[in-house]
């Protein structure tokens, strides 16, 4: 089978990374002809979140060529209208047969309001190019150092734990960012180790340390999200402390770990006390990684993905069925003003001239 993945970024951005790369790799390792960018004869045309007026000429042009169009939605409002314009999209998704989706709460947002035909879920794969779980030497000497991953944008999420961690005794908080982020970081958060993440550097980064914490936040787009941070950190090794919200309590149930979710700081404090032997980090490890391997694995995730695909059935939908700005409001849940404004500055940079490329 051929199938074409355009992806939404390069393989520097996480969910570019997990969801495009990450899945070409491990297609083509299954016997497929995976290529990024070229549908030239696809039987699946995969769009990854991004979409221009060129995409949609591709994805008409593969549907009547007979492919199946998929469209992976990993990320909602506000943040889609970053990669896609309203209008784009709105135009899209009528050439579409499937949308793809991380987990069941996306999946339930696109069906209820983006107007999608069929929403499937295909969870994220553990990322880092993981050939399976690895477990790094753990010990009981020095400080135990607890570790926050994430976008600089969601460093509120942070900063609601850091108080209650840098408390606990013999503890090291460290905290992993974009470079350019960490100077003011670290000037609000003096007893805080901030790290620049990389992607060549970060897994050393999170075997450095004992244990991650990772929380969503209470807005329905954030319990949306998924386990990719668990899953990866537990895979490479390193047990994760995970805040009550859906795909993260719904992993620690598949993974052994239930008593490792915590809906309060104190829960969230005890959580890591218990977790403070490297005995008690062997025995999560244990019970976690060969259910988490089993489920998300490159290859297990490349497997649903296929079978997602084998029973999928042809859109019949030849045109929207529904006006635009009706449309974006249920898409951005009554908030048209900025999508409006991120559709305004997509058609400006779609006039401005090509920038010229530099040699090297």
């Amino acid at each position: 089978m051929r199938v074409a993945i355009f992806p939404v970024d390069d393989d520097s951005a996480a969910s570019a990374r997990i969801r495009a790369y990450t899945l070409q790799r491990s297609l083509i390792d299954l016997g497929h002809d995976v290529r990024l960018g070229d549908a030239t004869e696809a039987d699946i045309l995969l769009i990854q979140k991004k979409a221009t007026p060129r995409i949609i000429e591709l994805a008409a042009r593969a549907r009547e060529a007979g492919a199946l169009v998929v469209y992976d939605a990993d990320d909602l409002h506000p943040s889609l209208w970053n990669v896609v314009a309203p209008t784009v999209l709105h135009r899209l998704l009528p050439l579409v047969d499937v949308v793809t989706t991380d987990t069941f709460e996306r999946r339930a947002i696109l069906l209820r309001d983006y107007g999608a035909s069929a929403v499937e879920v295909v969870p994220d794969a553990v990322d880092y190019y993981p050939t399976g779980p690895v477990r790094p030497t753990v010990s009981n000497d020095g400080p135990l150092r607890l570790l926050w991953f994430g976008n600089p944008a969601r460093i509120e999420l942070f900063a609601r734990l850091a108080e209650p961690l840098i408390a606990i005794p013999e503890v090291e908080v460290v905290v992993a960012t974009h470079r350019s982020a960490i100077p003011p970081l670290a000037a609000r958060f003096p007893r805080v180790t901030f790290v620049p993440w990389s992607r060549e550097g970060f897994v050393s980064t999170l075997q450095s340390c004992s244990l991650t914490v990772l929380s969503h936040d209470g807005t329905e787009s954030d319990r949306a999200k998924s386990n990719n941070r668990m899953i990866t950190s537990i895979t490479w090794g390193v047990p994760s402390v995970v805040s009550r919200t859906p795909e993260y309590e719904r992993t620690a149930i598949e993974a052994g770990v239930g008593d490792t979710v915590f809906s309060t700081v104190e829960e969230m404090v005890a959580i890591v006390m218990r977790l403070r032997s490297a005995e008690a980090r062997a025995a999560y490890l244990d019970a976690a990684q060969p259910e988490i391997w089993r489920r998300y694995s490159p290859h297990a995730v490349a497997r649903t993905f296929l079978d997602v695909v084998a029973h999928a059935s042809r859109n019949p939908q030849a045109s929207p069925v529904q006006r635009f700005l009706p449309w974006l409001g249920r898409a951005s849940r009554g908030d048209r003003t900025p999508a409006l404004l991120r559709e305004a500055r997509h058609r400006l940079r779609r006039l401005a001239p090509p920038k010229e490329r530099v040699g090297r």
